[in-house]
């Protein structure tokens, strides 16, 4: 019987070889699967289960743009298991935890320490071998044409979990406006009632808050100004004040010199920050408010006025959520305030780490683990990846590679919008006039989610828009009075903001399991304990230099140089590479 068995798989090898070869395709060293970069994956129709998370706006994930044309050009025949949405975590858990009845593959996002520990534990399939430039089967994502090398390494070293395997294939996003995490603007028309010029220091910076505090700026007779204000999203007017005294990363607190990790929160310039935050809080300068507000009541805040009739004055945040409403002038009050400097001429800008988010796994189990990976690995090609975000080329946008000569006619004179031509970026696709957002559209068009998309800056940023007015000043902006160009002249300043990094960061941090089982409590306990102090040195509740002596004993008792060493350890390990 065995024979027998062994002679059928052998003729059907045979005639998969004999068919392969009859249509040119080249082939790999596994049964039925072509090689890497060849479509169709699999010659004879392919079975492969993918449980992923059901989100509420796509209608069918079988009838679906993304699944039709996967199964049609990779010969896979998708079977979708759905988790639900609200306790997708759980689902996970449960469901690896069985270890019976196992998906081929697992879309769904995690923190890397997770994947870790799922992977020490044998429920992902190491994908190291399938990465391989020479004999792995990656082609798509080796050969994407707008991936630097820099952005390759990235991918790999943050992908790569403590024990030197790759368990996932993750998701690269590179938004050409979310690197930059700190973004400032200051009422113009308060600057010029006043007669002032935007402060290019600390010094200034406080002379222009007193002023804007004591002079009635927006003229209504009342103490209602608010000086200073920080938002949310790229709106940190607290990490603004610190990064003019010390680099400052609110995400990892820590810094870097010639090759040393230290504490950013201990050092004097970080106390002299508080100081001046202390001295601002005192005065009025700072609104308690950047600690408590809701996004909703910090929009509120910005809208609920006019540009003539606006309560702040310099104001933190990206204007597309500072003022999300395109009919409201409010925005046109504010001119891009550049970095300030501190008493040592330091200004720093903290930058959002690489968006190297784990998100597919080939699960312990299943039969043909390369053609799984090739199945992930098919999305990270550009216009595919693409398509994970927009839905259908032709449908919902136009990608000028698929025919550069009608997209040329149909968008004449369209161009890239100002960074994007500060770039040198020329025009890649276009959103086609009157059609859905399928992120935000009950729809059949994507999965809503990124797969295992690679969305580069440029793919991302290079979209082609109908000529509009563009102004060069904050003058200019003001007489024209058009809040979409104004906030694209503010978005083209702020591309400034990521030229104020230090020469060594700590960034995205890579713990074995047994740093994360011994320290993860001790760090997140020390950072809490900080932010605590930051608000508390800010708002009067603690004395930055009385209680300073305080504020570090108690950052020793919690375990500091503990936090300190395992940071320096992985920062090693992780620099070593």
């Amino acid at each position: 019987m065995k024979k027998l068995l062994s002679l059928v798989l052998a003729l059907m090898m045979l005639f998969t070889l004999t068919v392969a070869s009859a249509e040119g395709l080249e082939m790999s060293d596994v049964p039925n699967m072509t090689a890497g970069g060849v479509l169709p994956i699999v010659i004879e129709k392919t079975e492969l289960e993918v449980a992923i998370p059901q989100h509420t706006l796509v209608l069918s994930y079988d009838d679906n743009y993304m699944t039709k044309m996967c199964e049609e050009e990779t010969n896979l025949d998708l079977v979708f298991r759905l988790l639900p949405g609200a306790e997708t975590a759980t689902t996970v858990d449960l469901m690896l935890a069985s270890g019976e009845d196992l998906p081929d593959v697992l879309l769904y996002g995690m923190d890397l320490s997770k994947v870790t520990g799922y992977g020490a534990e044998g429920y992902f399939v190491p994908l190291n071998d399938y990465f391989d430039k020479e004999t792995g089967y990656a082609d798509f994502f080796w050969n994407i044409p707008y991936m630097t090398e820099r952005e390759y390494a990235d991918y790999i070293a943050f992908s790569t979990s403590p024990d030197g395997n790759i368990y996932t294939l993750a998701s690269y996003v590179a938004s050409p406006g979310d690197a930059f995490q700190i973004r400032a603007q200051i009422n113009m028309l308060w600057l010029e009632k006043l007669g002032l010029e935007k402060p290019t220091t600390t010094d200034e910076l406080y002379d222009v808050l007193v002023a804007f505090r004591d002079g009635d700026p927006n003229g209504n007779g009342q103490p209602d100004e608010i000086p200073l204000y920080g938002f949310n999203w790229q709106g940190d007017d607290i990490a603004m004040i610190i990064n003019a005294f010390t680099f400052w990363n609110p995400n990892h607190m820590l810094n870097v010199e010639g090759g040393v990790v230290s504490p950013a929160f201990t050092s004097k310039e970080f106390q002299d920050a508080m100081i001046y935050l202390n001295k601002l809080g005192k005065e009025g300068l700072i609104s308690p408010l950047t600690f408590t507000a809701t996004n909703d009541e910090s929009v509120s805040m910005v809208q609920g006025f006019s540009a003539e009739e606006q309560i702040l004055g310099v104001l933190c945040g990206t204007p597309t959520t500072i003022a999300p409403d395109k009919t409201k002038d409010s925005i046109l009050a504010y001119d891009y305030l550049a970095p300030i400097a501190g008493p040592e001429g330091k200004k720093y800008v903290f930058q959002l780490d690489a968006r190297i988010n784990p998100y597919g796994y080939v699960l312990d189990g299943c039969e043909i683990p390369e053609v799984a990976f090739r199945f992930m690995e098919y999305w990270t090609e550009t216009r595919r990846s693409n398509i994970t975000f927009r839905g259908e080329p032709g449908v919902l946008w136009d990608w000028r590679e698929d025919d550069p000569e009608a997209f040329d006619a149909k968008y004449e004179g369209w161009q890239v919008n100002q960074i994007g031509r500060a770039q040198g970026w020329e025009p890649l696709w276009a959103k086609i006039p009157d059609t859905y957002n399928p992120w935000v559209t009950e729809n059949n068009m994507i999965w809503n989610t990124h797969t295992c998309a690679i969305l580069l800056a440029e793919p991302l940023g290079a979209q082609a828009k109908a000529p509009a007015a563009e102004v060069n000043n904050w003058e200019e902006s003001w007489a024209l009075k058009d809040v979409g160009v104004h906030e694209a002249y503010l978005s083209a300043l702020a591309r400034d903001n990521l030229n104020y990094l230090p020469d060594e960061v700590f960034a995205n941090p890579i713990y074995t399991l047994e740093e994360m089982d011994e320290h993860n409590d001790t760090i997140a306990t020390l950072k809490s304990y900080v932010n605590e102090c930051i608000t508390a040195f800010t708002t009067g509740q603690m004395d930055p230099v009385t209680d300073w002596e305080t504020y570090l004993a108690n950052l020793e008792s919690a375990g500091l140089q503990e936090w300190v060493d395992v940071a320096q350890t992985c920062y090693t390990r992780m620099n070593s590479k």
